[in-house]
C-alpha cells in the first residue's frame, strides 16, 4: 500500500474542495473528518468518497456554498437546518454546541434535517470525548435494508457510535450501521467481482445471497442480529427524521447520496453529548480505564490471544498513522489521484 501523512492528506483534500469553490474553514473541517476517518482505518467512510462529494457538487446535488442555520434552540437542545450542504459541515457545529450546552445543563441534543452524508458517526462522537463527555451521534441514510419478513430496501441501515474518554486510548468508543455490513461494502465487492457472506444482503425475493452483482438495483441490506438491528434502525428515524421535522428512511424523501447524483440526499442527524462533571461531579475517564482494563484482562478464549476494547484497534491504527502515514488501500489511492490528477494537484505520497 502507498502512504501518506495525515497532515498532507488533510492539506490535499482541503485544496481540493476550496478549488471547486468552497469556503476554507468549511473545506478544512471536510477534510479532517475524511483524513482521520482513514487514519482510524474506516477506509469506505473516509477520503475515497471526496470525488464522488465533488461531483455531486458539480451537479448541484449538494450546495458547495450552503450555510447551516439554527431554527430553534433552548438550553439542553438544538435543531439546525444543513441547507443541503454537505454533512460534515453542520455536523462538527451540532456536536460541538450539544457538548457546550452539555456543559451548562449535563445532557443536551442537537439535530440537523436537510444534510447530506456526513462520512463515519465515530468521528462526531469522539468530538465529545475528547472534551470529557459522553458523545452519541447517528443519521438516517436512504433505504437500503429490509426487515424481518419484508424484501426489498425497507429502511435505512442508520449508522449509530458512542464514545467515551479513556486513558490508555482516547476513546472507548463504537461506530456501527444497523446492517450486518456498510453498504459501500456490497458496492465495493460488485466493483472487484468478488462473491460476499450470506448474511450481507438478501436478493429480490427476500432471500439470502451471495451475489453482489445486482446489488442496488435489486436487494437489500439484512439487519444485524434480525429483529434487533431492524428495531435499533427505526429508533434512529424517532431521533433523527421524525424528531427534527425532517426526512425519515421509510419516507421516500431520502435519496441515496451516490447513486443519485443530481438529487439531495434529504438526510438527518442527531448528536448527544453528557457531561459527567455536571451529572455526577467527577471525570469519567479514570471510570472508563476500569471497566476497559476488566474487559482486556478476561479469561481468554482457547486459542484467543486477547480482548480488544471498543475502538482500541482503531486507536492503534490512527497512532501507526501518527507514526507513518496512512496506507491507502488501492482503491482509495486511485480515487485521491484521479480526483489529483483531474484538479491538477499533487497527492504527496510518501516517498519509500
Amino acid at each position: 500500500m502507498s502512504r501518506i501523512k495525515i497532515e498532507d492528506l488533510k492539506a490535499f483534500c482541503a485544496k481540493a474542495l476550496e478549488r471547486e469553490g468552497m469556503r476554507r474553514d468549511d473545506a478544512e473541517t471536510v477534510a479532517e473528518v475524511l483524513a482521520e476517518t482513514d487514519a482510524y482505518g474506516t477506509h469506505s467512510h473516509g477520503t475515497k468518497n471526496l470525488h464522488n462529494y465533488i461531483r455531486k457538487f458539480r451537479v448541484n446535488g449538494i450546495d458547495i456554498k450552503g450555510v447551516p442555520e439554527i431554527l430553534s434552540e433552548g438550553p439542553g437542545f438544538a435543531l439546525i437546518d444543513a441547507k443541503n450542504t454537505l454533512g460534515m459541515i453542520p455536523s462538527v457545529q451540532a456536536m460541538n454546541l450539544a457538548c457546550d450546552k452539555a456543559e451548562q445543563t449535563g445532557v443536551a441534543i442537537v439535530t440537523v434535517k436537510n444534510s447530506c452524508h456526513f462520512g463515519a458517526a465515530g468521528y462526531y462522537a469522539n468530538i465529545a470525548a475528547k472534551r470529557g463527555m459522553i458523545g452519541i451521534a447517528m443519521s438516517n441514510v436512504d433505504p437500503n435494508m429490509t426487515a424481518p419478513g419484508a424484501r426489498g430496501m425497507l429502511l435505512g441501515n442508520n449508522p449509530f457510535s458512542y464514545a467515551a474518554p479513556a486513558v490508555s486510548t482516547e476513546s472507548v468508543f463504537l461506530d456501527i450501521a444497523m446492517s450486518n455490513v456498510a453498504s459501500l461494502k456490497v458496492v465495493q465487492a460488485r466493483k472487484d467481482g468478488r462473491s460476499i457472506p450470506d448474511t450481507w444482503i438478501v436478493d429480490k425475493d427476500g432471500l439470502p445471497t451471495t451475489d453482489p452483482s445486482r446489488y442496488p438495483e435489486e436487494g437489500a441490506m439484512q439487519p444485524m442480529a434480525s429483529h434487533k438491528g431492524y428495531g435499533l434502525a427505526v429508533m434512529v428515524d424517532l431521533l433523527t427524521g421524525l424528531l427534527s421535522g425532517g426526512a425519515t428512511s421509510m419516507g421516500g424523501e431520502i435519496v441515496s447520496w451516490c447513486f443519485r447524483m443530481e438529487e439531495p440526499n434529504n438526510v438527518c442527524h442527531t448528536f448527544l453529548a453528557v457531561s459527567p462533571k455536571v451529572v455526577s461531579g467527577g471525570e469519567i475517564a479514570p471510570r472508563v480505564e476500569e471497566m476497559a482494563e476488566t474487559l482486556r484482562s478476561a479469561p481468554k478464549a482457547k486459542g484467543a490471544e486477547r480482548v480488544y476494547t471498543p475502538g482500541e484497534i482503531e486507536w492503534a491504527r490512527h497512532k501507526n498513522a501518527q507514526m507513518r502515514g496512512i496506507e491507502l488501500p488501492a482503491d482509495v489511492e486511485q480515487s485521491l489521484r484521479g480526483l489529483a490528477d483531474e484538479l491538477k494537484l499533487s497527492l504527496p505520497l510518501i516517498d519509500e
